[in-house]
């Protein structure tokens, strides 16, 4: 047995300098076992903290995707109805006007009000990214250019979505596999202007706390999306 003092600054200022209240009684070894042990958990902790890098593996494929936030709504397969009337035409700035939802949504929240209704939305593309969930974002202007808002539509990365998928990288010059930690922009080689047919969408992940329809760190945006995309048309 060995007799080791502990001599912090805090404890000399309580005890005198050499009161036995200072010392304790260790085992040899026992301030290396609980350093390591503490310095264990402290990695594990912190590496369960860090979710890991996801890798596109193709434009359909990725691994390590993790998505969260309304989910369920998210990947929803519904195909658009057959009858075109049921379909609504906007544009961007119009999907701009909209007010905020009339009800309170959560995390948690299912579908409700106008977003279960269809809307086919035209407008060009003016950015291209792809998120740590493996969706695919495009953000549409209006195709005229001469009105304010910006709206984005979502593309799933779910097998149902491969076809839509295929298009959207096609604009790109990307080369997979690729590996990403957060959010990364694409580059798009020549804008199209492209009409998405799909539900609307409250990313409540984005919207301000009174519900209101921009996005709290990108006024030009609206809060309202098309997600997912079910279907993709490009303009002649």
């Amino acid at each position: 047995m060995i007799r080791r003092c502990l001599t912090t600054p805090a404890i000399i200022k309580r005890f005198p300098p050499h009161s036995d209240a200072r010392c304790r009684w260790r085992p040899e070894g026992t301030f290396l076992r609980v350093f390591t042990i503490a310095a264990i958990a402290l990695v594990c902790t912190t590496a369960a903290a860090t979710p890991p890098p996801v890798t596109f593996e193709s434009p359909c494929e990725c691994r390590d995707n993790h998505g969260k936030h309304r989910w369920s709504v998210k990947i929803d397969p519904s195909t658009p109805p057959a009858d075109a009337s049921a379909i609504q035409a906007v544009t961007p700035s119009d999907v701009f006007g909209w007010p905020g939802p009339d009800v309170r949504l959560t995390q948690q929240s299912e579908r409700t009000g106008i977003e279960n209704k269809w809307f086919a939305l035209t407008g060009r593309v003016v950015a291209l990214k792809v998120e740590t969930d493996g969706d695919i974002h495009i953000a549409l202007q209006d195709a005229t250019g001469d009105k304010p808002g910006i709206v984005v539509v979502e593309i799933s990365a779910k097998p149902h979505w491969r076809s839509i998928r295929n298009t959207v990288f096609s604009w790109t010059r990307t080369r997979f596999p690729f590996h990403t930690s957060s959010a990364k922009k694409l580059k798009v080689t020549d804008p199209p202007i492209i009409t998405v047919t799909g539900k609307a969408f409250w990313d409540i992940g984005h919207a301000p706390k009174d519900q209101s329809n921009r996005r709290k760190y990108l006024p030009g945006y609206a809060a309202w999306e098309i997600h997912p995309v079910m279907k993709i048309v490009l303009s002649d």
